[in-house]
């Protein structure tokens, strides 16, 4: 695995945070097609660029992102050490590595927005963001939240372990079956017209957010919806003939919806709007 080499992969040196976010992309897939870093590398990373590893984080914040790091070495041992498991086509750990890394540049936006950084909050960003997929096999839910029950019930034990108790568990545990992509539209819906707080209804936002952006994205979003179709084409899911054509990608990203501050400053759904118009 490579280590030193890819410290730094966000860089707040940009000017762009939505360039900052591009580039993070292209660093990303360079290493899942080559020597690949590794999901606790890159937790560490977003820490570090978020500054919280130079802050005395309290108790609560400190055992989330233990967790959040036993989670990303469970996902990538799951890997290692089971020859026979195969990692699904899209929801592997180069999308957790995205989503991971998408909440880092948001949180950073909002914490400039609002010139208040909530430490807490932004540890259960991170964790939720790497336990919302955590043992997804590659299929579809059957009822509502199905896969994201299961993957609430694989982090129980890394929550007891942790330490991660009351509020913030509970936060957690919403946060992930809240992102089943059917509720994502009334997530949206909760905080129209609100203010930004340091809260759950805009924690999972935020998570549904940056669970799509990647995709979203005008460099790699093509690419991501066609990992999408291969993945629903193994289960015969007939969603797989239309999502990686020009129609479906026009109607993906006609549905998908941006309401944090930091996505409108990001300028995601300008580069959004600009490729509706240039699909045929």
């Amino acid at each position: 695995m490579q280590t030193a080499p890819f410290y730094g992969y966000l860089d707040r040196g940009e000017k762009s945070c939505l360039q900052t976010l591009e580039n993070a992309y292209a660093a990303l897939r360079t290493s899942w097609h080559g020597d690949w870093v590794g999901l606790p590398l890159i937790l560490q990373e977003c820490i570090r660029y978020l500054g919280i590893d130079k802050k005395e984080v309290s108790l609560p914040a400190a055992q989330m992102l233990k967790a959040a790091e036993r989670v990303a070495q469970e996902i990538e041992a799951s890997f290692a050490n089971d020859l026979f498991l195969i990692e699904p086509l899209y929801h592997n750990r180069l999308h957790f590595a995205d989503a991971i890394t998408t909440v880092s540049v948001q949180i950073a936006i909002q914490s400039h927005l609002k010139q208040d950084f909530n430490a807490e909050w932004s540890a259960c960003a991170l964790l939720s963001c790497m336990a919302h997929d955590f043992g997804h096999n590659g299929r579809i839910n059957q009822f509502e939240s199905e896969l994201e029950k299961y993957a609430v019930k694989l982090l129980q034990p890394i929550l007891d372990e942790c330490g991660v108790v009351g509020l913030w568990r509970d936060w957690t545990e919403k946060c992930i079956l809240q992102s089943d992509f059917a509720l994502v539209r009334k997530n949206h819906e909760a905080v129209k017209d609100a203010i930004f707080e340091w809260d759950l209804k805009w924690l999972v936002v935020f998570l549904n957010e940056s669970d799509v952006m990647a995709s979203a994205s005008t460099n790699f979003g093509l690419l991501m919806g066609e990992a999408l179709a291969s993945e629903w084409r193994k289960i015969d899911y007939v969603a797989h003939k239309t999502i990686a054509t020009p129609e479906g990608r026009k109607g993906f990203l006609k549905i998908i919806e941006f309401s944090s501050p930091a996505s409108k400053e990001l300028g995601i759904q300008a580069a959004i709007d600009k490729e509706i118009l240039a699909i045929p």
